[in-house]
């Protein structure tokens, strides 16, 4: 064989490709060897054959099925390359964008958590709060409240997936100004994803300004007492209510197996 020729092994080694992946690239016709030895079935690469090998893995591995392949290589062109390899860097942009929502939801859940865990024990406080970015879920029901169970999260879930929002955030729940001085705060209006305006379009804003926030350890649906803990210092301080309540729970089950460990923070929105 000519010096110019690589065994497999070689060829393995320069390349970055196992020996066993080149076999199998040859018996389904994606990447024959430069030359085989009759006597004794040896394969034989050459070097110019490692860019062809390289952009096979790369093709396979940003998604690209081996038929696909197969086909490009069968009928390879400036004009083919260019359509081929437009098509999939479409698709990466798809997935590069999606996982950039992964690590945001990812991000979230961890600022949400350590925010509940430096909290320490329940408390209620004055804060000024940035305005934000949130997708609230359809409308809910007049007659619901949460003793029926999360009956519509559903629905919400089914939102977001059509607005091709990432799952997995903490899930709020907003209750309507009316709702809270009428004391059925277990009448929630919307459910909700707090999100960033990087990865996502602005979808309603949480106003800016000074919110009453108190935390609480409790189970799911367990806000009476914290509502009634709220409103009585609103009162104590002369404050007043002017706008909605946002509940959300900074620690739930995704982070502690003792639900009574869970806990709840509600914001509501106050003037002084």
């Amino acid at each position: 064989m000519e010096k110019e020729l690589l065994k497999i092994s070689e060829f393995s080694k320069l390349s970055g490709i196992s020996r066993k992946l080149l076999i199998f690239y040859d018996n389904h016709g994606l990447l024959h060897p430069h030359a085989t030895d009759q006597t004794n079935g040896y394969r034989y690469y050459s070097y110019r054959q490692i860019d062809t090998a390289s952009v096979i893995v790369s093709l396979r591995e940003a998604g690209m099925s081996l038929s696909d392949i197969k086909n490009y290589l069968s009928k390879k062109s400036p004009e083919m390359l260019i359509s081929t390899l437009g098509k999939q860097e479409e698709m990466l942009e798809q997935q590069i964008s999606k996982l950039h929502q992964i690590q945001e939801m990812i991000q979230s859940r961890i600022q949400q958590t350590q925010k509940g865990l430096e909290s320490g024990k329940p408390s209620i406080k004055v804060d000024d709060q940035k305005e934000e970015n949130i997708f609230l879920g359809p409308h809910l029901p007049a007659d619901y409240d949460l003793t029926d169970g999360w009956t519509h999260l559903p629905d919400f879930y089914a939102k977001c997936q059509a607005e091709n929002i990432q799952l997995g955030y903490t899930v709020g729940t907003l209750v309507s100004k009316k709702n809270i001085l009428n004391q059925r705060w277990d009448k929630p209006s919307h459910y909700y994803y707090r999100l960033s305006h990087k990865n996502y379009p602005l979808y309603h804003v949480k106003p800016a300004g000074k919110y009453v926030v108190g935390t609480i350890y409790a189970d799911y649906g367990e806000t009476d007492e914290l509502y009634q803990k709220l409103l009585q210092y609103i009162e104590q301080n002369n404050l007043e209510i002017i706008g909605n309540a946002y509940e959300e729970y900074l620690i739930d089950e995704i982070a502690e197996k003792n639900s009574a460990d869970y806990l709840l923070q509600i914001a509501i929105q106050i003037i002084n």
